[in-house]
């Protein structure tokens, strides 16, 4: 991520985001929900939507809620309104989804498949649409001091630019049915690895298996497979603009 040390310290507190192998992640939407709390999350199932407001500066204003999707995925929005420096994330509204077994190795999986639908009501916005993971040696990170941070960026808007911008580590690289271009840097606050998988372009339909980057970068990048997987969110990082996100339909399962 390309923001503070306190969406990280958060995020490290959050239960597991993968269970063993095999394991499916469905919802059962129940009456919906909402929040504009910057930290309250909205449960449903075995999901959370995080509203995740991290970086929120006075007169701004983000609220998340609970959509309407059929059995075996997720629908939810976020409406915001954010201002000040382009350059500063103000927050990253998320879902993920959580169980209480213990997370698991990245070489303990075989596929992570996920399927995501998003659109903007008004794409004149600075931010990023991406998954977003934290690989630590243990389930119980170290605070916010991961090994590893993985993104995927499913879109990059307005000139925000991932950690480690500039010459990417590798260019055209093909996975989950797309060419993406990889970053690599340093969190300085917390000096995280961070790894960005860039779309060439948007893609607002995504349908893949997430192991695809996981396993390029044990092949490629020399990650320690035997790291495991503390979090993975699918969310939007906004950092200055004014609109509706919306996910009509996600999920993800593993095995």
């Amino acid at each position: 991520m390309h923001h503070s040390t306190s969406i990280v310290s958060f995020l490290a507190a959050i239960t597991p985001a993968f269970a063993a192998p095999s394991s499916l992640y469905p919802l059962y939407p129940r009456d919906a929900a909402s929040t504009c709390d910057a930290y309250a999350p909205v449960v449903s199932g075995p999901y959370e939507v995080q509203n995740d407001a991290w970086g929120a500066i006075p007169g701004g204003s983000q609220c998340v809620q609970l959509g309407n999707a059929a059995s075996g995925a997720l629908s939810w929005s976020t409406t915001f309104n954010w201002g000040g420096s382009k350059d500063a994330i103000k927050a990253y509204p998320n879902a993920q989804a959580k169980t209480s077994t213990p997370c698991q190795p990245l070489n303990a999986y075989k596929t992570m498949q996920s399927s995501w639908s998003w659109s903007f009501d008004n794409e004149n916005i600075s931010g990023d649409v991406s998954y977003d993971a934290f690989l630590n040696p243990d389930c119980d990170g170290p605070g916010d001091k991961h090994v590893y941070e993985v993104m995927v960026w499913l879109a990059q808007l307005g000139g925000l630019n991932p950690i480690g911008f500039g010459t990417p580590v590798a260019s055209s690289v093909p996975l989950a049915g797309s060419s993406w271009k990889l970053y690599k840097g340093k969190n300085d606050a917390t000096q995280t690895t961070v790894f960005s998988f860039i779309a060439d372009s948007t893609i607002k339909d995504f349908e893949g298996d997430l192991m695809e980057f996981f396993n390029y970068l044990t092949k490629e990048q020399n990650v320690d497979a035997s790291l495991k997987v503390t979090s993975v969110q699918a969310g939007t990082e906004v950092s200055v603009g004014k609109g509706t996100f919306t996910t009509s339909k996600y999920s993800v399962s593993s095995s």
